[in-house]
């Protein structure tokens, strides 16, 4: 049976008009679950929160001087100096003859006091053989008492008394000769000065033929070793601590020295405010005394988090810094604990937890609960602050 053409143009139009009820019947469903999630009006930079091993590093300029600066003198100052042995520059031993004066005046008081000394010894041999002649007379006298006046044997003891204190009187003046004598042979000895310690000699003033006078013939740097003197401003003197390591870097020189904070001197210049740290070296060529040097010492080492410093938000009421997070697509303010800086990064030290996204710049325009899509990027964790 064939349909006319009027009854197939009617169903046409019938199948038509039902396609497009189901089309809006579907967009208005579409546009329904649409409204139920917000779409993201920006994207934001994130980076996901890691805590890693951290190194943290300050950097500080100083003078090399030396360790400990021994200034050699002699206490003969009215003797000139003979001879120099040393110059500038050379290393000595201990014990090592560094200059000699002149000993003419001291070996003729030594001459003299060895003179005194035999007199004095002498004059004990002769009152000593005093007393035992008296001594013998007195035992005569006893032995004779019978036959002499009791006055003669008070004589006799008497005599041998006065004996024997002039005995003591000698034996006296012996000893203070002698230790005259030993006086003349240690100024003799110390005509010739010699190196107390091992060390460098940083400067000869000694010049043959000059009084010794009081000040010090020549310095020496203690067993030749050099540290750094760094100055540190009074704000960052809290980070340093005896033991620290230390890299030092020298002017026109790529290579470090290893080292170590040994003393922090803890009065603070009170007009450029600085303090000072004493690095020791460990190198077996130090460098001069009197160059420049930087110090890079690590104050700290541990596992942190560390974020950008533009993440934090500063002016909440309690005055604690915030970051944004984004969780489920959404921002969130947290409060979080600040710690060490370093580079443009600080150190989250509580408030944030390892994986969660943060958001690298936090404008002003964002607002908590706005919705984001996010980028993730790299973070540098650690850097040098110089």
């Amino acid at each position: 049976m064939r349909r006319s053409p009027v009854l197939n143009a009617a169903t046409v139009v019938v199948l038509s008009l039902a396609a497009t009820a189901g089309q809006v019947r579907a967009n208005e469903a579409a546009a329904s679950v649409s409204a139920d999630v917000p779409a993201a009006s920006r994207t934001v930079s994130t980076l996901v929160a890691d805590r890693q091993p951290q190194t943290w590093l300050r950097s500080f300029a100083g003078i090399f001087v030396a360790r400990e600066e021994i200034a050699v003198g002699t206490t003969l100052t009215e003797q000139r100096i003979a001879k120099v042995e040393v110059e500038v520059g050379d290393r000595v031993a201990a014990g090592q003859v560094l200059a000699r004066l002149e000993t003419e005046m001291l070996e003729n008081l030594l001459r003299e006091a060895e003179g005194r000394v035999a007199r004095a010894s002498a004059a004990v041999a002769q009152q000593e053989e005093t007393v035992r002649q008296e001594e013998k007379k007195l035992e005569r006298a006893r032995q004779l008492r019978h036959l002499k006046a009791e006055t003669f044997l008070e004589e006799r003891v008497s005599a041998v008394a006065i004996a024997r204190e002039a005995v003591k009187v000698a034996r006296a003046d012996d000893a203070q000769a002698q230790a005259l004598l030993a006086e003349a042979r240690r100024k003799l000895e110390r005509a010739v000065i010699v190196a107390p310690a091992a060390g460098i000699v940083s400067e000869r003033l000694a010049r043959a033929g000059a009084l010794a006078g009081t000040e010090p013939l020549m310095r020496l740097i203690r067993d030749g070793e050099i540290e750094l003197a760094a100055e540190i401003p009074e704000s960052e003197l809290p980070l340093l601590a005896v033991g620290q390591k230390v890299k030092v870097k020298l002017s026109g020189r790529t290579d470090a020295i290893g080292g170590h904070v040994r003393m922090i001197n803890p009065k603070i210049d009170s007009e450029t405010r600085l303090g000072t740290a004493k690095i020791t070296l460990k190198t077996d060529k130090p460098p001069y005394a009197g160059t420049f040097g930087r110090a890079e010492i690590v104050v700290a080492e541990r596992p942190a988090i560390m974020v950008d410093d533009s993440a934090l938000l500063y002016g909440t009421p309690d005055g604690m810094p915030s970051v944004f997070i984004v969780e489920d697509g959404k921002v969130k303010r947290k409060t979080v604990q600040a710690g060490m800086r370093q580079n443009g990064k600080v150190e989250i030290v509580s408030g944030l937890d390892a994986g969660e996204r943060v958001v690298a710049k936090a404008g002003v325009s964002l607002r908590e609960g706005e919705a984001v899509a996010t980028k993730d990027i790299d973070p540098t964790q650690t850097g040098a602050q110089k």
